[in-house]
């Protein structure tokens, strides 16, 4: 696979993550991450900084999905597919891999009839 084709499908994974996790602007979204990283690279967003911004991510989200049934499983599953698509900070942790889409539709059990 060339690396046209392996950006394509890195791009198209993340969009069926950002769409299926709820973040609907994807231009935008990818916009916020990519703003993120270059704003941590450059110094001037801490580590604290960028988990407020993913707090307040999922802060919405969370409003947004008030009758998920399972809302601890929800929420975790949500702080974990945020934690994957966002910047990695140095000396953090390395990111936890999204997980197929199933265990996240668990998450949704109740929600909407799903």
């Amino acid at each position: 696979m060339n690396a046209i084709a392996q950006c394509d499908t890195a791009a198209r994974e993340r969009h069926r993550t950002l769409d299926f996790i709820g973040l609907r602007a994807h231009a935008t979204t990818v916009g916020l991450i990519q703003l993120c990283e270059e704003l941590l690279k450059a110094g001037v967003l801490t580590p604290d900084g960028l988990e407020r911004i993913k707090g307040a991510i999922k802060s919405e989200l969370t409003v947004c999905n008030a009758r998920v049934g399972n809302r601890t499983t929800f929420d975790d599953t949500l702080k974990r597919r945020l934690d994957a698509i966002f910047p990695q900070v140095d000396g953090a942790a390395p990111k936890e891999p999204v997980g197929p889409l199933d265990q996240f539709e668990d998450a949704l059990v109740g929600y909407n009839g799903a």
